[in-house]
């Protein structure tokens, strides 16, 4: 190995250098800018099935991938100083694998003039299975979630026919507020599942309660609103990847405090809490109830407005009323 190495450690021979490299658990090749091997560890030379002494000098490229020019996905070809890896599917005639590819230079090494770089490949393979397996998992698991939401959403509705559809369509209204607001995608998802179950509390209230037409008094009323709590202890047990228990725990708080269970008040109720609520007040509002003729659209509207930054969050208002006006209907 005939190469001319000037370094800042001088007492660092070429011996030493293959030495370190060969006790890498990952194939190493270092390169110079213009991609001739200039040293490999053993694992390349088992990889390919080659002599070191074969491969040094030729051109990197050729050698690995049996290419005239760079590749595309080339670190060095990417940035001279590439200290982020690179994944990609590598395809070999016999299988397809997956390559996490870096490079970086040297500092204070070159040969025969030339500056000299370190590339790390690794095999990522089975890494990639891994996570592609466990997202299956993850994808199961949300649909079974999705499903069960769905059962007990249409258990509460069964009982309360008057009601019928109200929770999917507070669900579908929170969720365009909350994506208009630019929440996280994990916020939109509690609320949208939140949205499907914020009314199960409802199944300890009296069937007779829940369908008296007319005006209700006090002590129903106060039946009613237990039912906020109900649905939180029913919920709670359930480990959801998000706060749903919480949320409906909190859809009938409101930023003065005068809303219930807890009489919370501004940030002490969590925003999709906040968006829910909007969303509830408003489809509650515009629809029919055993209790009173529907008050309409405008006038669940001019509710939120009136009272925007009192009792209902002034971002979660703003974004309702963007997206009613952007077409939004209640099919």
């Amino acid at each position: 190995m005939n190469v001319l190495l000037s370094t800042q450690w001088e007492m660092k021979t070429m011996p030493d250098l293959q030495s370190l490299i060969d006790s890498l658990p990952f194939y190493v090749i270092i390169v110079n800018e213009d991609h001739e091997i200039v040293l490999a560890n053993k694992a390349v030379e088992q990889k390919l099935n080659v002599e070191l002494r074969d491969i040094i000098g030729k051109y990197c490229p050729k050698v690995i991938h049996g290419s005239d020019g760079p590749v595309h996905f080339c670190p060095l070809e990417a940035s001279a100083a590439h200290n982020k890896p690179i994944e990609f599917e590598y395809f070999e005639p016999s299988m397809t694998s997956w390559i996490s590819s870096a490079i970086y230079p040297i500092e204070g090494m070159v040969a025969k003039n030339k500056r000299l770089f370190f590339h790390m490949v690794q095999d990522i393979d089975q890494r990639k299975r891994t996570e592609a397996e466990l997202l299956q998992t993850v994808k199961r698991l949300d649909k079974v979630i999705h499903s069960t939401v769905k059962a007990i959403t249409k258990t509460v509705e069964k009982r309360d026919p008057y009601t019928s559809g109200h929770q999917q369509r507070v669900s579908r209204l929170g969720e365009e507020i909350a994506k208009l607001m630019g929440l996280s995608d994990e916020q939109v998802a509690g609320i949208v599942v939140a949205g499907l179950v914020h009314d199960i509390g409802k199944i300890a209230v009296p069937l007779e309660i829940l369908s008296k037409p007319g005006k209700i008094n006090v002590y129903e009323y106060h039946l009613i609103k237990d039912h906020s709590e109900t649905g939180y202890d029913i919920l709670k047990e359930i480990e959801f990847p998000w706060p749903v228990a919480e949320i409906v725990l909190q859809h009938h708080e409101r930023m003065d405090g005068s809303g219930y269970p807890r009489g919370l008040k501004g940030n002490e109720i969590i925003q999709e809490a906040r968006v829910l609520s909007v969303a509830d007040v408003v489809e509650a509002m515009s629809s029919h109830r055993p209790y009173r003729q529907a008050f309409g659209m405008e006038f669940a509207l001019n509710e939120i407005k009136k009272n925007k930054g009192i009792m209902y969050d002034p971002d979660a208002v703003e974004a309702c009323l963007e997206v009613i006006q952007k077409g939004f209907y209640f099919a």
